[in-house]
């Protein structure tokens, strides 16, 4: 079993570079490693845009193709026209519908579930006496209707995520004074609201709908005069609270995270990042990953796997990165192949130290030194694959070179197929930085490809925020802006919002 990029219609391959007999070809492909090279043109959707502008949105439909949307002109001070497109699995332009939405529309979230795309905006109040109103568009992929519901009973001003299932909406609301999630049906326009009120809410940690059950789980941590804890909540789509259930008490143990992942019918796996009270770690760095199993309302005996001997094999993080009181750690999971995996993603905050020109001497002496924050130095990712019972099956270093990013996002992705082939991938600029490994087997050393160009003659000026994500299957997309110049065209430069498909086989 072997590994290979390949662009469908660009054929973008992890191949041989030199063209030898077969059994050369053979024997080199089974004793080295691949090497990159392009033979066509990548299979690659392009639409056109002002400069540095990004008004493009994408959605994912899985084996159902692509959506993409945007806003394309004013007509009015009111309305504005919207347009939006469907792609097939080979980013074949199917559909293209025109709708007049009001002018002052602006998006902010979408959730694909069975055969409809959710999109949700909200309409910003234009004065005092206006009020703030939110709209979930519904397009039905079957009958390719269009139907606008307008939310009137929701008025939250902020809220970090939406989920959608079934005629259910779902906002979570995680801000610093104003935490709680809101459930809401479109359909029978009735909400209601899960807020703890006699404690403050530190946080909400996850949350995740349980399908085959019909609930929705989520954890919080909770804070109060006798110190701080954990909790995870069950309630049914309507809101309603099933279970409440504290996280298990250990001895100098510290609950810094908490991710759900759903692993069968009211069953639950617990992941997160933990600090010993021993240790002096600051907020946001862990001493290493936890899972508990939950089922039929009770938690089930942790396991508890330390960064420590994972960390002594990494160059790039020496002595001084460890005593460093702001290393941070992004911890994120993903679901694939029936395992669980956990990603736990190291980096710093990076400052740039400027001295002015001149020095001017003022009431408290000479002028200091200015500090600017560049961004998040990645230094990498540290993969951990679980079964249901939140058992270690197999764990895996994965270096991350010159990533700097204002962005404190998900970078590494994962991916695994059937016979247990998992690749791991992270965009940086105009590359993809991939690595195949086969359990405890490298099957490839990293390696960076670019994103390739519609033309042969096109050349990169440069990228802005090219992301790369699981479709379906075996299929991934690449996505992103990007500027180009060709010398043969008769524009000769285009800024450009893409998509790539790629396929892993």
């Amino acid at each position: 079993m072997s590994f290979k990029f390949q662009v469908v219609g660009s054929k973008l391959k992890i191949t041989s570079i030199m063209r030898l007999t077969f059994c050369i070809f053979a024997f080199l492909l089974f004793c080295f490693s691949f090497a990159v090279a392009q033979i066509d043109l990548p299979l690659r959707i392009e639409l056109e845009s002002a400069r540095d502008q990004q008004a493009y949105k994408y959605v994912s439909l899985e084996n159902q193709g692509v959506a993409v949307f945007y806003k394309s002109a004013e007509l009015n001070a009111d309305t504005a026209q919207w347009v939006f497109i469907h792609y097939d699995t080979n980013l074949v332009k199917t559909n293209q519908y025109k709708l007049r939405l009001h002018n002052s529309f602006q998006y902010f979230a979408e959730e694909f579930s069975n055969n409809k795309l959710y999109l949700f905006f909200q309409k910003p109040a234009r004065n005092k006496k206006d009020t703030l109103k939110n709209y979930l568009l519904e397009w039905n992929l079957k009958t390719l209707d269009f139907q606008l519901f307008d939310l009137q009973k929701y008025r939250e001003p902020t809220f970090s995520s939406v989920h959608v299932k079934d005629d259910y909406l779902f906002f979570i609301v995680d801000e610093k004074k104003s935490k709680s999630i809101c459930y809401y049906n479109v359909k029978t326009d009735v909400k209601q609201t899960f807020q703890i009120v006699d404690e403050e809410v530190t946080s909400i940690e996850s949350f995740c709908l349980d399908t085959l059950s019909k609930t929705t789980n989520f954890c919080m941590f909770i804070k109060n005069k006798q110190g701080t804890r954990s909790e995870l909540f069950v309630t049914d789509y309507s809101g309603n609270l099933k279970e409440r259930v504290v996280f298990p008490y250990y001895e100098d143990f510290i609950y810094n995270s908490a991710k759900i992942a759903c692993v069968g019918r009211d069953s639950l796996l617990l992941i997160g990042g933990y600090s010993n009270n021993k240790e002096k770690k600051s907020k946001g760095s862990f001493s290493g990953i936890y899972t508990i199993p939950f089922s039929k309302n009770k938690f089930y005996n942790k396991n508890s796997y330390p960064f420590g001997s994972l960390l002594a094999n990494d160059t790039t993080l020496n002595m001084k990165h460890l005593t460093e009181a702001n290393l941070l750690t992004n911890l994120h999971i993903t679901q694939n192949n029936g395992k669980v995996f956990a990603i736990s993603e190291f980096c710093y905050p990076e400052y740039q130290y400027s001295v002015s020109s001149y020095r001017s001497y003022g009431y408290s002496g000479y002028d200091p030194p200015t500090q600017a924050f560049t961004g998040f130095r990645f230094l990498n990712a540290f993969i951990s694959e679980f079964d249901k019972e939140g058992s270690l099956l197999h764990e895996w270093y994965f270096p991350i070179q010159n990533v700097l990013t204002k962005s404190f996002n998900n970078l590494v992705g994962v991916y695994q197929d059937k016979e247990e082939n998992s690749l791991f991938f992270y965009v940086n600029f105009n590359e993809i930085v991939s690595q195949f490994v086969n359990k405890n087997r490298l099957l490839s050393p990293q390696t960076a490809i670019p994103v390739e160009l519609t033309n042969k003659a096109d050349v990169l000026e440069y990228s802005v925020n090219v992301y790369m994500q699981h479709w379906y299957d075996k299929n991934f997309l690449v996505s992103g802006y990007q500027f180009i110049k060709n010398a043969h065209r008769g524009k000769g430069k285009r800024y450009v919002f893409f998509l790539n498909k790629l396929i892993c086989e």
